[in-house]
């Protein structure tokens, strides 16, 4: 398990975003997917978010990431 270390703290901290398509309707497709992929890793660069998994279903995207307090 890696954590992360600051002067007086330890921390790990993970969050699980699910975002859906309105009305579920099945929109993501390889384009969108590839938009989508590089929008993720601009915001990993800019903000410093650790992306550790990226999941498209038909209607909805599961986001696993992480970032420091």
């Amino acid at each position: 398990m890696e954590l992360g270390k600051r002067s007086h703290t330890v921390y790990k901290i993970r969050y699980h975003f699910v975002t859906a398509v309105k009305y579920r309707k099945t929109l993501l497709k390889q384009e969108v997917e590839g938009c989508i992929r590089e929008t993720m890793k601009g915001i990993n660069e800019r903000y410093n978010i650790i992306i550790d998994e990226l999941g498209f279903d038909g209607d909805h995207i599961h986001i696993f990431c992480g970032a420091k307090p």
